[in-house]
């Protein structure tokens, strides 16, 4: 005779079977990938994206909290036992347990329960994650999921949820904040060795902050634009040179330096410059 467990939400045509008094489970089916409504028009990828994720969240949650009952149940059955075979008066609270076959029932369950989140698809990383630690663990070995199966199962997990962000990666953007500080701070290093400054003197200017780069460039007759970008003059007190290098603040300063016609030709250069770009 088996004992057959239908788990809330799983298809009656495919039941989860458990012989009774073994410890070893029989077939678990994977849960299928919950329907989705067509997308709307108006929907972002991103709403999307969570959309699907929550659809996968109520299939996910259920099978943990069918694992976490039979886990619970079986460490609670074995701890009255453990009263009761003491003869401690805590087990007198609960009817005596005379099967031998029990512990061995609920273990089972226990591990078909847990075989059947493995095989639920995984709606978050952390799911991922405590699905790569059940099955470094073993916990898996006895049942008649094979260690493959999970593995494939995983790997289709975190193709299918980076395939769904619902986070924009910033990793570039974190990479080129990261790359920009790092420029600046060599950038003061380089006055710093041009004018034989302590490393004391420039300190509170490596902090980049607001307030201590205005003072360094103040007190140092730094161009800003140069501090921040790497172009232009180093110093305010330097002649202006166009070249490659030099920012547009400084070619308008040249510019300005011209003949009012020569002002205006060049105007005229850039302006047909810009709409041919914009074409």
């Amino acid at each position: 005779m088996s004992n057959i467990i239908a788990f809330p939400g799983s298809s009656p045509k495919r039941p989860i079977a458990m012989a009774a008094g073994t410890s070893r489970m029989s077939r678990v089916e994977l849960d299928q990938e919950p329907e989705i409504p067509a997308r709307d028009e108006a929907e972002t990828i991103t709403l999307r994206n969570r959309n699907l994720r929550d659809a996968r969240k109520d299939a996910w949650r259920q099978a943990e909290v069918i694992r976490e009952y039979w886990r619970a149940r079986l460490d609670m059955e074995r701890a009255i036992a453990d009263v009761q075979n003491h003869d401690l008066p805590e087990g007198n609270y609960h009817p005596r347990h005379d099967d031998p076959n029990e512990d061995l029932r609920l273990l089972a369950n226990w591990r078909q329960a847990l075989a059947r989140q493995l095989l639920t698809p995984a709606p978050y990383a952390s799911a991922v994650a405590w699905k790569r630690a059940a099955l470094k663990s073993g916990q898996h070995e006895y049942t008649d999921v094979k260690t493959e199966r999970i593995e494939r199962v995983i790997a289709a997990d975190v193709a299918w949820l980076a395939a769904h962000p619902v986070r924009h990666d910033n990793r570039e953007a974190i990479a080129h904040r990261r790359e920009f500080k790092a420029a600046m701070r060599q950038r003061i290093k380089d006055v710093a060795a041009s004018r034989d400054l302590s490393e004391e003197e420039i300190k509170p200017a490596l902090t980049l902050k607001h307030h201590e780069i205005a003072k360094f460039t103040e007190k140092y007759g730094v161009n800003v634009e140069w501090l921040l970008e790497g172009k232009g003059r180093i110093f305010q007190k330097d002649p202006i040179r166009l070249s490659p290098n030099s920012s547009g603040a400084e070619f308008v300063a040249v510019v300005r330096t011209l003949p009012e016609a020569q002002q205006r030709k060049i105007e005229a250069v850039v302006d047909r410059f810009l709409a041919e770009r914009d074409q």
